[in-house]
C-alpha cells in the first residue's frame, strides 16, 4: 500500500514482484530441504523428523543470509537439514539419495512451472478482458520466476564444493578421507564465498559503469548459472511445446518473454 501510494502503477508492479519473488524463494528453499529430510527418513535416519524439519513452516528452514541472497541475486541456501548417515540402511546409497533429493525436487518444480508459465503467457493475447490479461501476465511472470529460481538452486547446489549437495554426491562415491574431500571440507566455504563475492562485485560494477562485453564473464558463478538455467529452461519449454502440439507456444514464450533467442 505504501509503494502504491508513492509511485502509482510502477510501485504496484514493484510490490507484486517482491511478493512473487518471496513466494518463489519460499517454495524453492523449503521444498528442497523437506525433500532432504524425507529421503533421509526413508533411508532409516529420523534425525530431521525429530528436529522438526519435515514441515513446510519456513521459520524452520530459512537461513537469513541465504534467503536474502536468493531474493537479491537468485541463488542462495537454507539451513541444512540435520542428517546422521550412520543411521542409513545402506550408507553410500543413503548419502547419494539424500544429497540428490533436494535438486531433483527443484528440477521437478521448475519442469511444471515452465509449463504453466508458458500457458499463461500464451493465453494473454487470447482474452478480451483487460483484467484477465493482467492476471495472466502476473501468473506467467510468477511461474517463469519460480522455474528460474528453482533451476538456479539446482545448479548452484550441484557445484562439488563443500557444503553444497554436489560435494555430498561426490563424497558418496569417493573413498573415505580422499584428498579432494579433505581439501573441500577445509577450504570449500572460502571458495564458495569467493565465487559469490566476485559475482556480486561484477554485477554491481555492471550496474554503475559502462564495461566491455567480456567483463561479465569474470563472474564465473553467474555465467555458469546463466548458461545452465537458460539451456534447461529452453529444453523444458521445447518439451511442453511438443507435448501440447503447439510450436507457437515455444515461439511466443521466448520472443515475448526473452526478446528472442540471443
Amino acid at each position: 500500500m505504501i509503494f502504491a501510494a508513492l509511485g502509482g502503477g510502477d510501485a504496484i508492479d514493484y510490490l507484486i514482484t517482491i511478493l512473487m519473488t518471496f513466494a518463489a524463494v519460499y517454495i524453492a528453499l523449503v521444498f528442497h530441504e523437506v525433500a532432504h529430510g524425507l529421503v533421509a527418513k526413508w533411508n532409516g535416519d529420523y534425525t530431521a523428523k525429530y528436529a522438526g524439519r519435515l514441515t513446510l513452516n519456513p521459520l524452520k528452514h530459512i537461513d537469513l543470509i541465504g534467503f536474502i541472497m536468493m531474493m537479491l541475486v537468485g541463488f542462495g541456501y537454507a539451513k541444512p537439514v540435520p542428517v546422521n548417515p550412520n543411521n542409513f540402511k545402506h550408507y553410500r546409497r543413503g548419502m547419494f539419495a539424500v544429497a540428490i533429493a533436494g535438486v531433483v525436487t527443484n528440477l521437478i518444480i521448475a519442469f511444471f512451472a515452465t509449463l504453466f508459465g508458458g500457458l499463461f503467457y500464451f493465453g494473454m493475447e487470447r482474452v478480451s478482458s483487460q483484467g484477465a490479461y493482467y492476471a495472466m501476465y502476473y501468473f506467467g511472470e510468477f511461474f517463469n520466476l519460480l522455474a528460474r529460481i528453482n533451476l538456479s538452486l539446482v545448479f548452484f547446489n550441484l557445484l562439488p564444493i563443500y557444503p553444497l549437495d554436489g560435494f555430498r554426491i561426490v563424497e558418496s562415491f569417493s573413498r573415505f578421507g580422499n584428498r579432494y574431500c579433505r581439501f573441500m571440507r577445509t577450504n570449500g566455504r572460502y571458495i564458495l564465498w569467493g565465487l559469490v563475492a566476485i559475482s556480486f562485485i561484477v554485477s554491481m560494477a555492471g550496474s554503475y559503469a559502462a564495461l566491455p562485453y567480456w567483463f561479465k564473464y569474470i563472474d564465473v558463478l553467474g555465467t555458469y548459472l546463466r548458461v545452465c538455467v537458460n539451456a534447461v529452461n529452453w529444453v523444458f519449454v521445447s518439451f511442453w511445446s511438443l507435448m501440447i502440439g503447439s510450436r507457437d507456444l515455444l515461439l511466443y514464450v521466448f520472443v515475448w518473454r526473452y526478446g528472442g533467442f540471443a
